[in-house]
């Protein structure tokens, strides 16, 4: 292949007017013509340059595949020959050394050092590319051949363009002579100063490890290509524009993250596309590179002045191009991210303002109006903890959990709701501060934020006058279908640390201490019904409270035993009392009913159980015979069985109550949880349904 072939479907260039060819007209810009026409040059030589060193570099990036080791001595050479050649125009195309403002005085300096100067490296690239494209035909590297081919295209472009200059040289040699009435002029000098009028100063607006999508934009196609492969090999998503105008119809209808933008351009120059696009109040944030082969300090200056990010030379380097687009590309999303934090602190503030419209009657719905009136309230609430004697009351459904596995979600929830509207008017009414909702539990401080002398006493009112509704629960749990529940309360008196917990995300005003934790155990020893408080409870109360029962336990993490007393009602200026409990009717059962029940609160859980049998039942109470003699009140999780040994269900809770005999092991259960088909079969040794 002849240096002077070429493959002109590679490059968009070489389809245009050449780089210096003859016109007329009068030359009015003589004294700018020397810096323009040299960065015209330095744009026209550099392209092809780009495309040589750039498509090098990537074929040897590629040189670890297939049949390609081979390749890698001559496109070194290749390589090496393309940045000699990047370095002679760079010197002898320096604007620092323009001898004067005469256009043909310096295009004479130009052209004695140019022609020799490039001949031999300019020779190596086309010769080596030459036998390279010889090696790959043989071979059937189609691949490799397209982008050889784009080397070798562009050296020859390269080599039109020096024979441009030195035959424009030529031409005109008695340019200086003939003075300022010469009309022949290149083309190249008159498109460079129009070129550098366009984009003068005058026209020019006020100063003002990511993947991303990224548009391209040049007019040169060797550009455009090598430029998108690099991105794309960086995992970026590229799209291309080949001129300013259809650079700005894709941004306003696409979604780019950064645009590389070229300066010299037909239509729009690159200086307008970036001026449009930081006017817009849409696009200013939209990140710009630009790249072009104007290396004069002014032009980067002016392109960061209308607000680019960066300004890269070309021929680029691929590792500072990286750096740049990945710094810009994190500028980006830290912007984004920024203008969503606003969009969102916008939207909190919003929602902010809102909530506060309605916070006394959030509040409202737990507690009194004057604790409302005390925390909303400028400084009207210490913040801070502090420790101080409170009184702690804890609620719980009693086998509400069992119940809620065999219900639909939205039946639970509303059962839920029914009781927690009850109970909550109710604590409410006595001045109490709910602290937690945890599913069917309610914790309540009675002594925060508020303290008074009677906290105790209303504690246990209020305790009082939650299990006489449970009437009214009940009824309403009949009337919509669903299962009658029951309360189990416990209360405790003790020094607690009460405050704001949690980190600086969430903050919940709450009481720890051991008196909270005590409180849970006492708590966890009733059976629906009751209400057990503790001996410190009982003292601050006085003797307005009827006591139905008191009993020793030993609670985890508790040294020595403590007495807890069952409450049945409050008198002095309450007066609030549980009904009588009644007699309890048992019944012997002719035939012992096997069971096989887990003790819940010992230690060791994974075994299936010990065997046992009921021998006499009373309604929610069954008499057990077993091998061992659980501790009082620990739970048992129970599997009853008819006299046949078919299994009735495995889903029994209960608590004991009561040890009638260690010799042999016997002791009563009173049921927290049945479910429907154990009930149904109880029920008929009763003669009637469990209640």
């Amino acid at each position: 292949m002849s240096t002077t072939e070429s493959d002109p479907g590679q490059t968009e260039t070489q389809k245009t007017t050449p780089a210096v060819q003859r016109d007329s007209g009068p030359e009015a810009e003589g004294e700018q013509s020397p810096p323009a026409l040299w960065a015209h040059l330095r744009h026209e030589l550099r392209t092809p340059l780009n495309a040589i060193i750039g498509y090098s570099e990537m074929l040897l990036g590629d040189a670890d595949g297939p049949g390609l080791a081979d390749y890698v001595s001559d496109l070194n050479q290749i390589l090496s020959a393309g940045h000699q050649l990047l370095e002679i125009i760079n010197d002898l195309l320096d604007p620092s050394q323009v001898a004067s403002g005469d256009v043909v005085f310096n295009l004479a300096s130009l052209v004695a050092n140019l022609h020799y100067k490039v001949r031999i490296p300019l020779n190596s690239i086309i010769g080596f590319s030459e036998i390279l494209l010889e090696n790959a035909a043989e071979q059937g590297q189609e691949d490799l051949i397209a982008d050889l081919k784009k080397i070798h295209s562009a050296a020859a472009l390269f080599l039109s363009r020096v024979n441009e200059i030195v035959d424009f040289s030529k031409i005109d040699a008695g340019l200086k002579a003939s003075g300022p009435e010469v009309s022949d002029r290149s083309s190249l000098i008159h498109c460079a100063l129009t070129s550098l009028r366009e984009l003068a100063p005058d026209s020019a607006a006020a100063t003002g490890g990511e993947s991303g999508s990224i548009l391209v934009v040049d007019d040169n196609e060797i550009n455009r290509d090598l430029l998108s492969r690099y991105l794309e090999r960086q995992g970026h998503t590229v799209q291309v524009a080949d001129n300013g105008r259809l650079a700005l119809e894709m941004i306003a209808t696409g979604a780019f993250d950064l645009v590389l933008l070229d300066i010299m351009m037909p239509e729009l120059n690159g200086y307008q596309v970036l001026q449009h696009l930081k006017q817009s109040e849409t696009w200013r944030d939209l990140p710009v590179i630009m790249i072009s082969a104007l290396d004069e300090i002014d032009s980067a200056v002016r392109c960061i002045e209308l607000g680019a990010e960066d300004y890269l030379r070309k021929p680029f380097n691929p590792v500072l191009l990286r750096a740049r687009v990945q710094a810009c590309l994190e500028k980006k999303r830290l912007r984004d991210l920024k203008v969503a934090q606003q969009r969102q602190l916008h939207e909190l503030n919003a929602a902010l303002e809102l909530r506060n419209r309605f916070i006394r009657q959030t509040f409202g719905s737990y507690l009194s109006d004057e604790i409302v009136d005390t925390i909303l309230k400028k400084g009207g609430l210490k913040i801070a903890g502090e420790k101080r004697r409170a009184t702690i009351l804890m609620a719980d459904l009693r086998g509400f959990t069992s119940i809620s596995e065999r219900l639909p979600a939205e039946d639970v929830v509303a059962m839920i709701n029914i009781y927690l509207e009850t109970m909550t008017e109710i604590i409410q009414k006595y001045q109490g501060t709910i602290d937690e909702f945890i599913g069917d539990g309610i914790l309540v401080i009675f002594g925060a934020p508020i303290l008074r002398p009677d906290d105790p006493r209303r504690a246990v009112a209020c305790a009082v006058e939650m299990q006489l509704a449970m009437t009214s629960v009940n009824e309403q749990n009949r009337q919509a279908g669903y299962p009658e529940v029951a309360l189990g309360i416990g209360i405790n008196t003790g020094e607690v640390v009460i405050g704001n917990i949690g980190s600086k995300k969430r903050i919940k005003y709450a009481v720890v201490g051991r008196a909270v934790n005590l409180t849970a155990r006492i708590e966890s020893y009733t059976v629906g019904g009751q209400i057990f408080i503790s001996e410190s409870t009982l003292y601050e109360c006085g003797d307005i409270c009827r006591i139905d029962n008191a009993m020793q336990v030993m609670p985890k993490g508790v040294k020595k035993p403590l007495t807890i007393h069952e409450v049945g009602g409050i008198g002095g200026d309450f007066q609030l009392f549980l009904p009588p409990k009644k007699e309890i009717t048992w019944i012997e059962l002719q035939q012992r009913l096997p069971v096989q029940f887990t003790v819940l609160d010992w230690k060791s859980t994974g075994e299936l159980g010990h065997g046992g049998a009921i021998t006499k039942i009373a309604p929610n109470r069954v008499e057990i015979h077993s091998e061992v003699l659980p501790s009082p009140l620990a739970n048992l999780r129970i599997s009853l069985y008819d006299p046949d040994d078919h299994e009735i269900s495995d889903d029994l809770y209960g608590k004991v109550v009561a040890r009638l005999s260690e010799s042999p092991p016997a002791f009563l259960v009173h049921f927290t949880s049945l479910p429907p088909e154990a009930e149904t079969f109880l029920a008929e040794f009763l003669g009637t349904a469990l209640n």
